[in-house]
């Protein structure tokens, strides 16, 4: 650790950030499929941070209910700033001459349902907030080893739930439900990483890649074809949970033995990453309405940059009006 940064989780978290971005443009069916292990193991990075904050928050007396307030407000205020932002400018792009979203998309949007599907993984983010005094509770188990089986035991039980419930699926299970077991068992699946070697995430990726194998052999026996991981994502099982967690653990094994050195780009990038994830979204939109289709490579390139540029213009914009020390919760609303 260096000046109190976990120096190899900064670069798994540009690794997943980069990854995410690159789905959204539609890039060849292998590349896609390569890459789609980037929203689990942006998760398991959660998880993994999450203990060191939370122990933290309890030194300084804060209470459970405080803690999660303070994540909530973190991850909620900054998207529900950018949706504004994001539907302001749309009303100078109209298709057909009118105003391209309608009311009811706009409040599904904000209340990250099923409007902007791109801010779907907020919502995500907020149920792994919600759930973090779990880590309480499950730090007291010693054993990793029975931390570890019952995560299992969980997520054997959800893949029950899953297969009972998929064809009748309602609001409360498929957006809640659905999401909180998996991606909370992974979540905490990163509390467990805190205390493993690089040697034992190899192992765990091993595991998973063997449960990937098999799930993958079944589905083509069932299907008659290779499926992509992507088809079992919503909600998430074992396909694509197996296949995103042998990558993501296999980069935990990687990065935790390399001796990788600070960089302020790679810095830069992961603490920035909501809002630079969040002004994707808006060049994403509205470069094609500018200059028209572009490759996906292009594309892809164009986005990357000018929102890692246009994150970096707010940041200066931010530490000059909060130079003086004051607004600090505005400081908290940009800058994490």
């Amino acid at each position: 650790m260096e000046n109190n940064r976990i120096i190899f989780i900064d670069y798994l978290k540009v690794i997943g950030l980069l990854c995410i971005i690159l789905a959204h443009v539609c890039p060849d069916p292998t590349i896609l499929q390569l890459r789609n292990f980037d929203v689990p193991l942006m998760v398991l990075i959660s998880g993994y941070l999450a203990v060191g904050s939370f122990k933290r928050s309890l030194k300084k007396n804060r209470s459970f209910l405080n803690y999660i307030a303070r994540r909530i407000y973190r991850l909620l205020i900054p998207t529900w700033i950018f949706l504004i932002i994001f539907f302001t400018i749309m009303s100078f792009f109209p298709v057909n001459g009118a105003y391209p979203y309608d009311i009811d998309y706009i409040i599904k949007s904000f209340l990250l349902l099923d409007g902007m599907s791109y801010v779907w993984i907020i919502r995500i983010f907020l149920i792994c907030a919600v759930i973090t005094p779990v880590i309480y509770i499950f730090d007291k188990i010693k054993s990793d080893f029975i931390q570890f089986l019952i995560l299992i035991i969980a997520y054997i039980l959800y893949e029950i739930a899953i297969f009972n419930k998929i064809n009748e699926m309602n609001i409360v299970f498929e957006f809640i439900l659905a999401y909180v077991i998996p991606y909370g068992i992974i979540y905490l699946l990163g509390m467990i990483s805190t205390k493993t070697s690089a040697k034992a995430d190899g192992i765990i990726s091993l595991i998973f890649l063997i449960a990937f194998a098999v799930s993958g052999y079944i589905l083509y026996l069932n299907t008659g074809i290779l499926q992509p991981t992507q088809v079992m994502k919503y909600p998430p099982t074992i396909y694509y949970i197996s296949y995103a967690l042998f990558v993501s653990f296999l980069l935990f094994s990687i990065f935790k033995k390399a001796n990788i050195k600070r960089n302020e780009l790679i810095e830069f990038i992961s603490q920035s990453s909501l809002w630079i994830y969040l002004w994707h979204i808006l060049f994403l939109t509205i470069i094609p309405l500018i200059n028209g289709e572009l490759d996906w490579v292009t594309t892809y390139l164009v986005v990357v940059v000018c929102s890692i540029c246009f994150t970096f213009i707010q940041n200066k914009i931010i530490d000059l009006i909060t130079m003086n020390g004051s607004n600090k919760n505005i400081l908290k609303i940009f800058r994490g």
